[in-house]
């Protein structure tokens, strides 16, 4: 928000009509220009306006701030053809701040042109005439400027002030402007139909154009029209991807301009039975001010929403903030996200609506919310005022990770909440379980699922990130999980789907810290989109939403996300994207065709009964690895056995050309690259290798004995318990623990019954319970396990009947704690010496060494890259068999650590158990234990979740992924507790 433009960015925010005009500008724009509503920039981190007051002559700006955001306004007025700002050495205005009740004042008010100049703002009710000075002619940041802002940082939630009589003082000169192509065409995407245009917002001597293809051909080069004074036509061009490149006699040489030729969404098909979908994220992550957009006023959230809709996207993943859309209880205004919701619905585009945060008057917990009165209000009213704009709702986001550091059974018990709200606005609309996103199913899952979640759930909800040759075996798992509790006809979404597989992007994206993906990397993306679609779909995979659509970085920076640039254009995954739509949206998947080492074929039916084979040549990004480069096209021959026939062949970004097949061939024989090629038009092949069906069934496992409106969830003593086992699984260290009981009745009927408890005594239950409704019943209870027959692990289990009808099942597993290690022997291990531990960090720095005083192992790393991927995990290999895991129940150890950050916090605590001794190699699991603190704690990793045979494993990893740069990190007493014989 406070960084000054790029000369580049401002200037393709032009007209066409202003970016064909030569004359320079020579004056200070004019008083009367400037009180203009029209001429002025919505910016600010509220919901804001501009408008005219006649009667003070002046420009009112006014603003309404969502909870929970930095406060800021700051509108700025655009330049136009014949104006200035070179030379301006103050700008003088008039400003009153209207006066209100709740005024807190300002952190800061400035002026904004070429850098930051403060002002004194005036108490509220009252005009003041203020003058700021500016660098004047000797500004080479003002020699380029294309507009200034005035405003202000106010510390309310709602704000309005006036300008009038703005002028600037000074001698104007001629300012500079930087030679800039643009195209009217939003995101430079042309229909088919269209005559690709482009413009230059100055002409330039002897101005030469190339046009070429995305393989680099030469399409076509001349003189660009009167030097750049008329703007460059061409006839209509096929679907593709392509490449505008000038050059002329100047220093300043324009930077080579990309567009897409796309089919027209008009006659494509419209169905939402599809599996293609695009996560926009756009309510976030494209407000005003992330990216450029020189179409459509600036309004982002459009140029968004027709993007996707050129492209033939049918379904696209949105975001709500709850206490954003609600910050108070029975106050609603959901603003923009309502805005982004119409425009998609307007475009024909089904809505999959999510939300991961929660305000605290909901109960918020850490993150969750516990008061599932209030959750059942929430996503009712919103389901309610969001209709039919939209396609289904998911609860939440990746809740087994950070998202939800709460346990197993909170999830679960909000969740249950959230389908019931949303099923009483929308009966029919499909709901989904918040993402799960770690690759292998593991005992958070199955905690979710034991608490009855698939009595709440229409379908199953994944993200994954992983490679390519990943996915055999983890859909594998899944496809086995779903059958096990038994949701294997449900369909499977996988709501984020992306690769790291380009690596950390490389080139300078023009906005401060942020990288953006080179011209090869952006290929890698394009190559991945198509690929990945397919292979999902062979898996079983129902739909996909690929991750993400608008720019996007993380990572420091260094991950560059998206399918379009920070300028407002497209990249060319774009067009991939856009033809894989055209070619595939309603066809499906019969199976793969068997063809080699080096390629593959996938056959498609389509709804007219012909077929279409996509195939390609295996590279890194299908093998797996990162950082894979274009360098190869790896180019391979492939064999089909076609029919006499006319077919049209097309490639990856939609560019298409006949292929005829005189006589019966037999086999015929096509050039594979790494990026996917359609042939389409065939009939009567066959598949060797049949896919996955996709599951079909969209509703819940539910029955008509079954009341999901009474939910059971237990709040345990921080004191008593620990929380382990990846959120799964309470340690109780004494032989009970406190807790809370609630019982909520999410109906408007009263509820009475009784609960049915397993695996422990539950003391301060009655024998009966009456809950009112859309009430609940609090019960301060003692949780006193009962020992299992073998092991000292068991479960808590409560299920009731209400109304003569079955409840769902509450299911809490504990680990006794006191008991197992009362009958464990201790095995210490031999890790007191720097000599047994093998470096492993991704560290700058890094050294470990035998600390006298703690009598530990002291590790020392530091990153001096903040957009590095930091993590320090130095490895063990075990001493065997003395040291062998076999039949372990837990590794403990003593740790504290520190950073240099205060909160000394870390985004990932794990150890690794790995089937090598060799540095970085082997099969490994992890297992996450509490983060290390400040002082010396014993942690005590349980092993029973490791899913690898303990006397496989050879050597351990354990360290921790700091937030911080430097980290210093202690471990001792290291030792495996065995239950004895």
């Amino acid at each position: 928000m406070m960084k000054q433009l790029t000369a580049a960015i401002l200037a393709s925010a032009l007209s066409i009509a202003s970016l064909a005009a030569a004359p320079a500008p020579q004056t200070f724009p004019a008083p009367a220009d400037l009180l203009q509503p029209e001429r002025w920039e919505k910016n600010s981190s509220g919901a804001m306006s501009i408008a005219f007051d006649a009667d003070e002559q002046a420009l009112v700006f006014d603003v309404k701030f969502h909870p929970d955001v930095d406060h800021w306004i700051y509108p700025g007025f655009r330049l136009g053809n014949g104006e200035t700002l070179h030379g301006a050495d103050a700008i003088s205005f008039e400003l009153k701040i209207s006066p209100q009740d709740d005024y807190q004042g300002l952190a800061t008010a400035n002026v904004m042109l070429a850098g930051l100049h403060p002002y004194q703002a005036p108490e509220p009710g009252q005009w003041q005439d203020i003058t700021v000075k500016l660098p004047g002619a000797t500004s080479k940041g003002q020699e380029e400027a294309m507009l200034f802002r005035v405003g202000m940082n106010p510390k309310h939630d709602s704000h309005r002030f006036a300008l009038r009589n703005i002028r600037f003082h000074g001698t104007p000169q001629r300012r500079y402007i930087a030679p800039v192509l643009a195209t009217a065409a939003p995101g430079a995407v042309w229909l088919e139909q269209e005559e690709p245009t482009f413009t230059i917002n100055a002409p330039l001597d002897n101005l030469r154009y190339v046009l070429k293809n995305w393989h680099g051909t030469v399409l076509k080069e001349s003189t660009w029209p009167d030097g750049g004074d008329s703007p460059l036509v061409f006839p209509p061009m096929s679907p593709g991807y392509y490449l505008l490149e000038t050059s002329h006699d100047g220093a300043d040489q324009l930077a080579p301009y990309s567009f897409v030729v796309v089919i027209d969404p008009a006659r494509r098909p419209k169905t939402h039975r599809s599996f293609f979908g695009t996560d926009s994220a756009q309510s976030w992550l494209a407000k005003r001010g992330n990216f450029a957009c020189p179409w459509y006023d600036g309004d982002t959230f459009k140029l968004i929403s027709e993007l996707i809709y050129r492209a033939g996207v049918p379904h696209v993943r949105e975001r709500l903030s709850w206490p954003e859309v609600n910050p108070n209880p029975g106050e609603y205004d959901y603003g923009h996200y309502l805005y982004n919701a119409n425009l998609l619905h307007e475009r024909g585009i089904l809505i999959s609506g999510m939300f991961h945060n929660a305000p605290a008057w909901a109960g918020r917990k850490i993150k969750l919310p516990l008061d599932l009165r209030e959750v059942y209000i929430f996503c009712k009213k919103t389901a309610e005022v969001f209709g039919d704009r939209m396609g289904n709702w998911e609860y939440w986001n990746e809740q087994d990770i950070g998202f939800a550091p709460e346990p197993a059974w909170d999830f679960a018990a909000s969740m249950k909440a959230a389908y019931l709200g949303f099923k009483a606005a929308r009966p029919n609309m499909p709901v989904a379980i918040g993402a799960l996103c770690r690759p292998d199913r593991n005992a958070y899952d199955y905690g979710l699922f034991a608490n009855d979640i698939a009595k709440y759930t229409d379908l199953m909800n994944f993200h994954t990130y992983a490679g390519l040759a990943s996915y055999p075996n983890i859909f594998a798992e899944m496809r086995q999980f779903m059958a096990d509790h038994g949701i294997a006809d449900r369909p499977l979404w996988i709501t984020e789907c992306g690769t790291n597989a380009e690596g950390p992007a490389t080139a300078d994206s023009g906005k401060d810290k942020l990288k953006k993906h080179s011209p090869d990397q952006e290929m890698v993306l394009a190559e991945f989109l198509p690929k990945s679609q397919i292979l999902l779909m062979l898996e079983g995979v129902a739909r996909n939403y690929y991750f993400v659509f608008p720019p996007y970085n993380e990572r420091g920076g260094h991950k560059d996300w998206g399918l379009m640039r920070r300028d407002g254009t497209v990249k060319p995954g774009y067009a991939a994207f856009a033809t894989i739509t055209a070619q595939l949206l309603e066809a499906a998947l019969l199976g793969e065709i068997n063809t080699d080492d080096q390629t593959r074929a996938f056959l498609f039916q389509q709804p007219d009964g012909s077929q279409t084979v996509v195939f390609w040549s295996k590279s890194a990004v299908d093998t797996g690895g990162k950082a894979a480069t274009i360098a190869e096209l790896h180019a391979a021959d492939i064999s089909l056995a076609l029919p006499a026939g006319d077919y049209v062949l097309t490639d990856l970004v939609g560019t298409a050309q006949a292929l005829t097949v005189a006589g019966n061939a037999g086999a015929t024989t096509l050039r594979a690259t790494r990026f996917p090629q359609y042939l389409a038009g065939l009939r009567g092949l066959k598949a060797d290798q049949p896919p996955h069906s996709p599951g079909t069934t969209l509703t819940n496992n539910a029955t008509a004995s079954d009341d999901l409106s009474v939910i059971v969830h237990l709040d345990l003593n921080p004191d008593d318990v620990e929380i382990g086992g990846i959120k799964s699984m309470a340690t109780l260290y004494k032989n009970s623990a406190r807790g809370t009981l609630t019982l909520w009745n999410l109906d408007h009927t009263p509820k009475n019954g009784r609960l049915l408890v397993s695996g422990a005594a539950v003391g301060g239950l009655p024998d009966s319970i009456s809950i009112a409704p859309m009430g609940k019943a609090l019960f301060a209870v003692v949780i006193t396990p009962e020992l299992p027959a073998e092991g000292y692990n068991t479960s808590l289990t409560i299920v009731g009947s209400f109304n003569d009808k079955k409840i769902s099942k509450f299911h809490l597993p504990m680990l006794l704690f006191g008991d197992l290690v009362a009958n464990c022997d201790e095995i210490k291990l031999n890790t007191a010496q720097p000599e047994n531990w093998r470096q492993n960090d991704s560290g700058t720095t890094s050294n470990m060494v035998y600390d006298e005083t703690e009598q530990a192992m002291r590790f020392d790393i530091s990153w001096n890259d903040p957009g590095v991927d930091r993590w320090f995990y130095p490895e063990h290999v075990l001493t065997l068999p003395d040291e062998s895991f076999a039949g372990a129940s837990m590794l403990a150890f003593e740790v504290k650590s520190s950073q240099d950050k205060v909160e000394n916090d870390f985004r990932y605590n794990y150890l690794m158990l790995v089937t090598e001794n060799v540095k970085e190699r082997g099969d490994s699991r992890s297992i996450s234990y509490r983060a290390p603190l400040h002082d010396w704690e014993t942690r005590y990793v349980p092993l029973d979740g490791a899913k690898i045979p303990l006397d496989s494993v050879k050597m351990f990893r354990l360290g921790a992924n700091p937030i911080g740069q430097q980290l210093t990190y202690w471990v001792r007493n290291i030792r495996l507790l065995k239950p004895r014989q």
